[in-house]
């Protein structure tokens, strides 16, 4: 009878395969492809919200520096016509230019052609002005964002459409 002597294993090494490695590279690579798009509306998102807070502050801005004043000031786009997007420059009589705002990436703001505040410190239109902000890209899961103001000039902010 041949008795084979038992050879001693050569130790495990404490370690992953190539192919468990793998695996976890294609489960990590799908869990990122179904996060990007909801990562990607997240971000359009906060711009919008961001671009809502700016425009907030310039109105509150322009208001109290018409009353501090005691002159008109004005808010308008820098780019011609309604698009606040590409940013807007508050202006106090005199020409004395307060603030300047810059562009915004993926939103869309309209408006109106300016915004004066006069002396008293309430909007020197009839009616009530609005700045819809919303998302450039078009997509449905992003939340518009709806600025008024009334004859008093006092700036309100919403969620939604106007």
């Amino acid at each position: 009878m041949n008795m084979k002597t038992p050879r001693a294993m050569p130790p495990r090494s404490s370690g992953f395969t190539m192919v468990e490695l793998m695996i976890g590279v294609a489960i990590l690579g799908i869990m990122a492809g179904f996060a990007a798009p909801a990562f990607r509306d997240m971000l359009v998102n906060e711009r919008v919200k961001s671009a809502s807070f700016e425009m907030i502050a310039a109105l509150t801005l322009a208001r109290s520096e018409a009353v501090k004043r005691n002159v008109a000031v004005t808010l308008t786009p820098t780019s011609a016509g309604t698009d606040w997007a590409g940013g807007w420059t508050v202006v106090a009589a005199g020409p004395t230019t307060l603030n300047t705002q810059g562009a915004f990436s993926s939103v869309i703001i309209t408006g109106p052609t300016s915004f004066v505040y006069n002396r008293s410190g309430r909007s020197s239109s009839a009616t009530a002005v609005t700045f819809q902000i919303a998302s450039a890209t078009g997509s449905s899961t992003i939340t518009p964002r709806c600025i008024t103001m009334g004859t008093t000039g006092q700036p309100k902010s919403v969620k939604g459409s106007c």
